[in-house]
């Protein structure tokens, strides 16, 4: 077979195919019709010989030829994509790019604020979209290019990802300034007998502080469980509860409502929040200036951080 004879654009449709394992997603994807998607399937069909695709209850699966492609395929539509198409330079001023970053739900309410005025002071004609998405969803939105960067405390990410270290973040005690504790300094016995409101997040804070109050003989009171930080706020203007956040969020919480953070009477280890990115977009100029300003915005952070 020569090369010449080969229509170079239906590798992204053999791609999206392999990836989706469905022909809606694939010309969704591919801003292409139905009809269109199956024509170019027809000529890959016809130009390797091989069924390529088997219609099942649960969709398409690949024969062992396609699968075999799956990898060569990708790193082709990557190599023209990140080295051929893309500018070589970036430039903030002028551009209108439109970049979209995920956050876990405390993200999106402590740290985009922040990048929302840092991207707006450089670059303002670039579009920002923000992304919340749990730790399990991170590595294939950046892997599709759904999202440029992810910023959070994500320990469960595989290591093909790329990754920056930003900051700490280090966890308080939060209550209301009416709470008996508000003016007092926490002992293990009385924060484990205050009732507490629980977030039990993938960095995993809550179980860590379970196992240490168990090797003291204790367990905490009461706890009432919610799925997320930003839920916490209402349950504690009773004065009633107690609940171990990051420091940033408590800070931010106190800034709207009548709150004071304590210090923890155990050691809790922080978390560390990182940037991660794929591969794919390592060299795009675009997503390295982005980055670059995260760590500019950011290294205050961990200045501050360090100081505490």
């Amino acid at each position: 077979m020569d090369i010449r004879d080969i229509d170079l654009n239906l590798l992204p449709v053999l791609d999206a195919l392999l990836r989706h394992r469905s022909a809606t997603l694939a010309a969704r994807e591919l801003d292409m019709s139905q009809s269109a998607l199956s024509t170019a399937l027809g000529r890959l069909r016809t130009l390797l010989d091989d069924e390529l695709f088997v219609r099942t209850g649960r969709g398409l699966r690949p024969t062992a030829r396609a699968s075999a492609l799956a990898e060569p395929v990708a790193g082709i539509i990557e190599c023209v994509r990140d080295r051929v198409l893309q500018s070589a330079t970036f430039d903030p001023q002028a551009s209108s790019v439109a970049f979209r970053i995920a956050h876990s739900d405390v993200g999106a309410y402590v740290l985009w604020p922040r990048v929302v005025r840092a991207v707006r002071a450089r670059a303002p004609g670039v579009r920002l979209s923000l992304k919340t998405l749990q730790q399990a969803e991170i590595a294939v939105a950046l892997a599709e290019g759904q999202v440029d960067l992810a910023i959070g405390s994500y320990p469960g990410l595989p290591d093909t990802l790329f990754q920056q270290r930003l900051f700490e973040r280090v966890y308080v005690a939060l209550v209301a300034a009416s709470h008996p504790l508000a003016r007092k300094a926490l002992t293990l016995r009385s924060f484990a007998a205050a009732p507490q409101v629980v977030v039990r997040a993938a960095s995993g804070v809550q179980d860590r502080i379970d196992t240490a109050l168990a090797r003291e003989g204790l367990t905490r009171a009461e706890c009432v469980e919610l799925p997320s930080y930003l839920m916490i706020p209402p349950l504690l203007e009773s004065g009633d509860f107690l609940a171990v956040v990051p420091g940033q969020l408590a800070d931010a919480f106190s800034h709207r409502g009548d709150f004071v953070s304590r210090k923890l009477p155990l050691p809790v280890p922080p978390s560390v929040i990182r940037m991660h990115w794929h591969r794919r977009f390592n060299e795009d100029a675009g997503n390295r200036w982005l980055r670059a300003l995260m760590v500019e915005e950011f290294g205050r952070e961990a200045a501050t951080s360090r100081a505490r």
